[in-house]
Formats: C-alpha cells, structure tokens, sequence
C-alpha cells in the first residue's frame, strides 16, 4: 500500500512540474510572436513609404525597449498605435504628414 502512495505523489509532481514549465514559456512565446508580426507590420509600413523616418525610428525604437522589458501589453499597444496610423494614411496619404513627428 505505502508504494502506491509514492507512485500517486510522483505521478502528481510530474504534473505540477509540467504544468508550471508550460505557464512559464506561454507568456514568452507570446512575446516573440507578436514583436515579430508587429516588426513585420513595421517594416513593411515603412517600405511601403506610409511612415516617416522619425515615426518609423521612433514605433521601432519602442518596440524593441518593450521588447527588452518583456512587456506584452507595451508591444499590443505599438501594434494598435501603428495600425491606426495605417488606417489613416490609407483614407488620406497625406493625413498626420509632418516633418516631425509629435509625442
């Protein structure tokens, strides 16, 4: 009986082991996946010329220091600051054009 216990709380423990590996790389996962579609978008904006130079250096510098700092949410935000700044020089190339960009 006593080697059954033993068997139940190894079992248990390589549960929890498991389960906490897997919450640990999730997050991190995240991460790199979005940096790297955000980059993408980022590039290609700026390819496309639908960026100024300033913007571009200025959203690209703040992806990589939330990217430094682990910071998911900072990077969604880039992502949602950038997609906006999309939209709007889709319905109008020359809307927000301005030889430096304001904070």
């Amino acid at each position: 009986m006593p080697y059954s216990i033993i068997v139940i709380a190894s079992f248990l423990t390589t549960i929890k082991s498991t389960w906490d590996m897997v919450r640990q790389k999730r997050p991190a996962k995240t991460l790199k996946t979005e940096t790297r579609s955000t980059l993408v978008i980022l590039l290609r904006a700026h390819v496309n010329e639908l960026l100024l130079e300033g913007e571009f250096d200025y959203l690209f510098e703040r992806l990589m220091r939330a990217n430094a700092h682990n910071d998911v949410a900072a990077v969604r935000k880039i992502r949602a600051d950038l997609q906006a700044i999309l939209r709007l020089r889709r319905a109008d190339p020359a809307a927000g054009r301005t030889t430096e960009l304001v904070n």
